[in-house]
């Protein structure tokens, strides 16, 4: 018998093809998923959310650990030569004082908008970068930095030892928006504070002839506070690995912010025959100041949900009143000089690091 139509449905690897009897089959219908039909919305291109789950929430809990600059070469103290009593060259400068490692937490946190963007919510603190040096004793080895000395105080007495301790801490807070992209790259926007704390303690001792007393210290400490509000552009990438397991990630932020700086010094002596044995002076300005980051992380998907984090991250901030920088800018002197002061916003500061961390999506 012959059959004059027959009607064949095959389903292979979601394909249906039809044919009847004596005709060429038509074209094949692939019913497949829209967003994958278009690469913008593929998973791989998914810049926050890379694995394409949709989440509505993304967080991500780092620790830095991170090192900063040396401050600049601001003597304190001279070596003093022992024949003509003068001075012989730095022997304690700011420079010095070279911290070490600071480690503190990151948080962030993403909203996502449903649009392939979000609003991230950050925050940072590193404290402290602290550094302690101090002098040989050696008899009358040494002078306060000449030719001003410490705090526009002219002396030329002599030094047994001298040392100090410099200390510094970083905090940051930032709310940005992360703007809908088509690709490997997003952009963002938003609003930064930025806090930089400061601070320098110096003391010295003097051994006088005994018939003119006991031995005494001069102490010297300058604080500083840097407060910087300002708006901020940026742009973050996957740099490697897009639609893999691991990828490496790239950011970079910017922007012009507003420092409301202010110092804070403090002269003291317990040396009996000076009076008084202790001055102070506090002093502010607002200045304009750059804020910049820039960071490479590496990214490994242990789950759909679950990334561990790896990375480097580096901050410069410019337009800063730091803490060595005011001891030419004040008069604290107890041979009766009017007390003057002011703020300093010359420095700037690098910091840079590692940063280590998890990440959960849901």
């Amino acid at each position: 018998m012959r059959v004059a139509m027959a009607v064949v449905g095959v389903l292979a690897g979601g394909r249906w093809t039809h044919a009847a009897d004596g005709a060429s089959p038509p074209p094949d219908i692939v019913i497949m998923d829209p967003c994958f039909a278009n690469t913008c919305c593929d998973v791989p291109c998914r810049l926050l959310d890379p694995l394409g789950q949709d989440p509505v929430w993304t967080g991500r809990t780092e620790a830095l650990l991170l090192w900063r600059d040396a401050p600049s070469s601001v003597p304190f103290y001279d070596f003093a030569n022992p024949d003509t009593f003068e001075s012989d060259g730095v022997a304690l400068a700011a420079s010095d004082f070279q911290s070490g490692m600071a480690a503190g937490p990151r948080f962030t946190l993403f909203r996502h908008t449903g649009d392939m963007g979000a609003i991230e919510f950050n925050y940072l603190r590193v404290q402290s970068f602290t550094a302690t040096r101090s002098l040989p004793t050696t008899e009358g080895g040494y002078l306060d930095t000449q030719p001003h000395g410490l705090y526009c105080c002219d002396t030329e007495t002599l030094r047994d030892t001298a040392g100090g301790r410099m200390s510094s801490s970083l905090q940051s807070f930032e709310v940005n928006r992360r703007f809908p992209t088509a690709g490997r790259l997003g952009w963002l926007a938003g609003f930064r504070w930025v806090e930089w704390n400061d601070g320098v303690g110096l003391q010295s001792l003097t051994t006088p002839d005994p018939q003119f007393g006991d031995p005494y210290t001069r102490s010297y400490r300058t604080q500083t506070a840097n407060d910087l509000y300002g708006m901020q552009i940026g742009a973050d990438s996957i740099l490697y690995g897009l639609g893999g397991p691991f990828r490496i990630e790239g950011i970079g932020k910017a922007g012009v912010f507003y420092n409301d700086a202010r110092q804070a010094s403090r002269f003291s002596t317990t040396d009996p025959t000076v009076a008084p044995d202790v001055l102070a002076v506090g002093t502010s300005t607002g200045r304009a100041a750059f804020v910049g980051e820039l960071g490479v992380t590496g990214v490994y998907d242990i789950t759909e949900r679950i990334s561990l984090r790896a990375g480097y991250a580096i901050f410069w901030l410019g337009g800063l009143a730091l803490a060595p920088n005011q001891f030419d800018r004040q008069t604290l002197c107890p041979n009766g000089d009017p007390i003057k002061g002011a703020t300093d916003t010359g420095g700037s500061v690098v910091v840079q690091g590692l940063s280590l961390g998890l990440e959960g999506r849901w």
